[in-house]
């Protein structure tokens, strides 16, 4: 991929690099190092993305939603943090048309998939604060999550996927349980969930953690029934 091309990210992501490198990280699926065994990849910047989109929202909450509880607090910042909202975002600035990635990768849709969307969103957002640092990550937070927050403050005390498919049921009289398995070193391990209902396996779902996998199953369970 050419600087030219990488010119053309950074106008959709209203920010350029100083240092072009920290933003090649940030594109680099781990998978590219078949083909370029010395590239960095960037599983590191998206563990420290992670923490920072974390740290940013959550002062931007606290500032600006005082006679919110830490209950409501905690569930805005999960849905603004989600991997659905984070595939959204990945969408709306095209990222995945500009990763570094293996050959067999892309040609089995390693572009569209969310768990890599997921994870470049927060890698980049580790490339800008190396780059320019917490300044101009909270501008592009500002720019493209901030406006979901005040959705979701609007109603903090929506009930999650797990618990909305748990009453459904119960209301017929039955119950669904879950799933899950982890893959993947300590530092970047990803859980693959399932839930199931009478043997019968009717959502799954990929997160960084068990319970949010579990939630996108859940949440996969719905749009199939919907």
């Amino acid at each position: 991929m050419s600087n030219k091309d990488l010119k053309i990210f950074e106008k959709n992501i209203g920010y350029s690099f100083k240092d072009i490198e920290h933003l090649k990280i940030a594109l680099t699926h781990k998978s590219f190092i078949d083909e370029e065994p010395t590239s960095p990849t960037n599983q590191r910047y998206e563990f420290i993305g992670d923490t920072i989109l974390d740290f940013d929202l959550s002062l931007f909450l606290f500032d600006n939603y005082p006679n919110l509880d830490e209950g409501s607090l905690t569930k805005i910042r999960s849905g603004a943090v989600d991997q659905n909202a984070l595939v959204n975002l990945a969408k709306e600035i095209n990222i995945g048309k500009f990763l570094f990635m293996s050959k067999p990768e892309e040609s089995t849709g390693g572009r569209d998939k969310s768990s890599i969307l997921e994870d470049a969103v927060e890698a980049l957002i580790a490339a800008i604060y190396f780059d320019g640092g917490l300044e101009e990550v909270n501008k592009f937070i500002s720019k493209f999550i901030y406006p979901l927050i005040d959705k979701l403050s609007k109603n903090p005390g929506q009930k999650d996927y797990k618990t909305r498919l748990q009453e459904y049921f119960a209301k017929k009289g039955q119950k669904v349980t879950y799933t899950a398995k982890s893959e993947g070193p300590d530092h970047n391990k990803q859980f693959n969930a399932q839930v199931i209902l009478e043997n019968k396996i009717i959502g799954k779902g990929i997160g960084k953690s068990k319970k949010n996998a579990e939630q996108m199953a859940a949440k996969d369970a719905f749009s199939k029934m919907s």
